[in-house]
């Protein structure tokens, strides 16, 4: 892949949105699978077709799930990638990387523009580091906010978040309340694979919007 900033179009609920979001340009797409607080989760019949057509670019997202939930998930849909995104040690995703050999990203969570954490780019480096001896391949910088962990449409720290993706350890993208109008805003962070919404591109909840998208690419210049 060239160096072009990579886009990731998740939450991706029918097979309809999901060849609209590559048809206008999307690297990878996200789908949800089995995560009970999100609106956008998707079962395995519902999950299935999308993988079918689309699994060389297509994330399968998994929250806090049992690691034979997992492994079977991937056995049937056979995921471009895994993104774990809930509070998955280490140690878990070591075990999932031994039982499936799978392309692993991480999901981070910081707190949304003007919260608190206790935590400084050090500290979540290091965990970061972590995850990256543990076998991960990749990380999702993305927002928690009102018990969600992603999905939440809301910006999170991107001054803490540049000061993350300048010196991370694998390859990252950057999550969190990015649409048309801000998403030249987030490519520009520093050292970042690619950047990754849900929300932002949705003309309902749920549901992608055609002229979104093709406004999120027209501000990328592509």
């Amino acid at each position: 892949m060239s160096n072009e900033i990579k886009v990731k179009i998740c939450g991706q609920t029918s097979l309809a949105d999901a060849d609209m979001s590559i048809a206008l340009g999307a690297d990878f797409i996200g789908v949800v699978y089995q995560v009970e607080a999100s609106i956008r989760s998707l079962e395995m019949e519902a999950a299935r077709p999308i993988f079918e057509k689309h699994r060389d670019r297509a994330f399968l997202l998994t929250w806090n799930a049992p690691l034979e939930e997992i492994v079977d998930a991937v056995m049937e849909l056979d995921p471009y990638a895994i993104q774990l995104t809930g509070n998955e040690t280490p140690e878990d995703l070591a075990a999932l990387k031994d039982e499936t050999g799978g392309v692993i990203y991480k999901s981070i969570h910081l707190p949304p523009a003007g919260g608190d954490t206790a935590e400084t780019p050090e500290s979540i480096l290091e965990r970061m580091k972590l995850y990256v001896e543990a076998g991960a391949d990749g990380f999702v910088l993305d927002t928690v906010a009102g018990g969600l962990y992603g999905g939440t449409g809301e910006q999170s720290d991107w001054e803490l978040a540049s000061q993350i993706t300048a010196s991370s350890p694998a390859p990252i993208f950057i999550a969190g309340g990015i649409n048309p109008e801000n998403v030249a805003q987030a490519a520009a962070m520093p050292g970042i694979l690619g950047v990754d919404m849900a929300s932002g591109v949705e003309s309902e909840k749920g549901i992608k919007s055609k002229e979104k998208i093709e406004g999120l690419f027209a501000a990328l210049g592509r």
